[in-house]
C-alpha cells in the first residue's frame, strides 16, 4: 500500500552495542512492527522514537528511516515517573508527516507521557494505538498520603479520558484491557492484536543445530534442556515473570528429573551470579539473535508469569512456539481458541506461593513427556495468530476502514 505509516515509541532504548542505535539489533518494537509493515504490508514506514538524550539522529535500518528525536528527562531520578522522558520534537515532527503526508500514527503504549503528548495533538485525525501491558489506573491510587504518589495517580486517571475520543483503532493484549476499554466508553474499535514475530526467521533447529549448540554451550549430551526469560523493561528484578520463583522451580525439577539444564535470561548481573552459584547457566539481557540462539537449544520453555503481569501471552512465548517449542505458562489462556492449548503445552493459573507446586508439577509433566509435543503442530497453531502475516491482515482490515 501507498499509506505512509508512522510507528512511534514513547521511550528510548539504549544500545547494546557502542556506536550504534537499538534498532541496528532489531530492538524496539517501533521498529519491528515497522519491518513488517513494510515487508508484508508493502506499506512506507517511519521509526520514531526519543534518542534519550539531547541530540537528535536520523538513520536508514533494514530499509526503515528512523528518527530519533531530543529528548528532556522530567525526572532523572524517575521517583516521580518512571517514564519520565519527554520529547516535545516527536510530537512536533509526527504532526506535520500526519498533516503534509496524511500519514496515519501508530502509537505503541498509549499510557505515556509522549503518547499522551501525539494523540492530543491529533484527536481529529485517525490512528492506531497499540497496547504492550500497562494496568489501567485505578482511582483508588489517588487516596495516597504520598503527594508524589497522588499527583501521579491523578495524571494517569486524567490522561485515560483521552482514549475515550481516539478515533481509530486500538489493539490489546487480552480480554480484560478489550473489556475494560469498551467500558470506559471509548469510540475506537478495540481488538485483540498481539504483535507478530518473524515466522520466516524463527524455524525449528534441526536435531545437528541443537547438539551443535549445546556443545558450544557446555550442556551435557542427555540433558533435557528447560528455559525461560524473566527480564522486565528497565526493571533490574521483577516478580511479574516470576524471577523470585526461579529458584524454587529449579530446586523441585531436578529432584523429579536426573539429567536436566536450566536455561534463564534477562537477569542483572547481581542475580545471574547468584543463579549462576546454584547451577543455572544464567545470562543477562541478550542481543536478540544470541537469546534465540538459547532457545533453540531447549526442550522446554516456560514462564511462570504472576497475577500481577498483564501483557498478554507474552513475545518470549510467541517466540518460542515459533521455534516449535512446548510451552509452560499461565499466558497460554489468552490464546484465542483454548481448545488448541494441549497441542503446545500447559495452561496454568497465575503463579502464586499458594499455587507455585501446581505449575512445577505441569513443568515436570511436560519437561517428562517432550516427545508428546510435536514441534511442526505448535509452530502451524501459533502461526495463525502470532505471525507478522497474521498481524499484517487484522492492520489492512484497520485501515481500509479508517
Amino acid at each position: 500500500m501507498d499509506k505512509l505509516i508512522l510507528s512511534i515509541l514513547h521511550h528510548s532504548i539504549p544500545p547494546i552495542r557502542p556506536g550504534t542505535i537499538a534498532e541496528e539489533d532489531n530492538a524496539g518494537w517501533h521498529f519491528r512492527s515497522a519491518k513488517a509493515l513494510r515487508k508484508y504490508g508493502g506499506y512506507q514506514v517511519i521509526a520514531i522514537r526519543p534518542s534519550g538524550s539531547e541530540e537528535a539522529i536520523t538513520k536508514i535500518v533494514d530499509g526503515i528511516p528512523i528518527i530519533l528525536t531530543p529528548t528532556i528527562d522530567l525526572s532523572p531520578s524517575k521517583r516521580l515517573w518512571k517514564w519520565s522522558e519527554y520529547s516535545p520534537n516527536m510530537t512536533r515532527i509526527t504532526e506535520y508527516l500526519v498533516k503534509k503526508y496524511n500519514a496515519v500514527p501508530y502509537i505503541h503504549e498509549y499510557r505515556a507521557l509522549n503518547s499522551e503528548q501525539i494523540i492530543r495533538k491529533l484527536l481529529d485525525r485517525p490512528m492506531i494505538l497499540q497496547h504492550h501491558g500497562s494496568t489501567p489506573p485505578s482511582p483508588r491510587d489517588a487516596i495516597n498520603p504520598n503527594p508524589i504518589n497522588t499527583t501521579k495517580a491523578l495524571s494517569k486517571l486524567r490522561r485515560e479520558k483521552i482514549l475515550t475520543k481516539v478515533k481509530g483503532a486500538i489493539f490489546v493484549l487480552n480480554r480484560a484491557e478489550k473489556e475494560y476499554l469498551e467500558k470506559l466508553g471509548t469510540d475506537a474499535e478495540v481488538i485483540i492484536r498481539t504483535m507478530g514475530v518473524d515466522f520466516n526467521e524463527l524455524k525449528p533447529p534441526t536435531e545437528d543445530e541443537v547438539i551443535k549448540t549445546r556443545r558450544e554451550l557446555g550442556i551435557p549430551e542427555g540433558n533435557i534442556v528447560m528455559g525461560t526469560y524473566v527480564g522486565v523493561f528497565r526493571e533490574e528484578f521483577s516478580t511479574l515473570k516470576g524471577a523470585n520463583y526461579i529458584v524454587k522451580i529449579w530446586s523441585e525439577v531436578r529432584k523429579a528429573v536426573k539429567n536436566i539444564t536450566l536455561i534463564v535470561t534477562g537477569l542483572n548481573r547481581k542475580t545471574a551470579e547468584t543463579l549462576r552459584a546454584k547451577g543455572i547457566m544464567a545470562y543477562e539481557f541478550l542481543p536478540h539473535n544470541e537469546y534465540i540462539k538459547l532457545v533453540k537449544a531447549m526442550d522446554v520453555y516456560f514462564l511462570p508469569a504472576t497475577p500481577g503481569y498483564y501483557g498478554g501471552i507474552g513475545v518470549a512465548v510467541m517466540e518460542a512456539l515459533a521455534l516449535g517449542k512446548p510451552v509452560v505458562s499461565p499466558t497460554l489462556m489468552d490464546m484465542p481458541n483454548p481448545r488448541e492449548i494441549k497441542y503446545v503445552g500447559i495452561a496454568t493459573p497465575y503463579v502464586t506461593e499458594n499455587n507455585l507446586k501446581a505449575f512445577i508439577n505441569a513443568l515436570i509433566n511436560v519437561v517428562e513427556n517432550t516427545s508428546q509435543y510435536k514441534p511442526s503442530i505448535i509452530r502451524e497453531i501459533a502461526h495463525k495468530y502470532y505471525s507478522w502475516e497474521s498481524f499484517v491482515k487484522t492492520f489492512n482490515q484497520v485501515i481500509s476502514n479508517l
